[in-house]
């Protein structure tokens, strides 16, 4: 239970994201982290939601590398630095994209065959999250200079 102001702030990020999309952030707990591979939400009627489960997987662990790469720089690399909040804020949102773009490009049929990601699914998981979703083609997956 670290009191770390950049903790806080991404932590705090990533339920504002996943409020776009769904209600109720679960409550964490190490077991919560630990397993967000394998947490299961469920819709209204019973059936599992992939792109749920895959879209909390996603946030869940970007939110712990950047709260672990933060603090290793503050106490070991720059012991007592103080990060910004601008600079915290730009560089979860990064993560956020980089995770965004390494879906698209893994959605990719063509380039990774049968190990490529199910397209339908990253869709799903992302949409409803991304800015200006409405002037997007429905595959955005394929789309130059996203």
């Amino acid at each position: 239970e670290c009191n770390a102001p950049e903790r806080k702030l991404i932590w705090s990020l990533t339920r504002e994201l996943w409020s776009r999309k769904y209600s109720n952030w679960p409550k964490l707990n190490w077991g919560l982290v630990l397993g967000r591979n394998l947490v299961q939400f469920r819709t209204s009627n019973g059936k599992i939601s992939r792109e749920k489960g895959r879209l909390f997987a996603i946030l869940v662990s970007v939110a712990w590398h950047e709260i672990w790469r933060l603090r290793v720089d503050r106490v070991l690399t720059h012991p007592n630095k103080i990060h910004s909040e601008l600079a915290i804020c730009t560089q979860w949102l990064r993560s956020i994209n980089t995770s965004l773009s390494r879906d698209r490009i893994l959605a990719d049929k063509i380039k990774f065959g049968m190990l490529s990601f199910n397209k339908e699914l990253v869709l799903y998981t992302w949409s409803g999250l991304l800015l200006n979703e409405e002037s997007l083609p429905d595959d955005w997956t394929y789309t130059k200079g996203f």
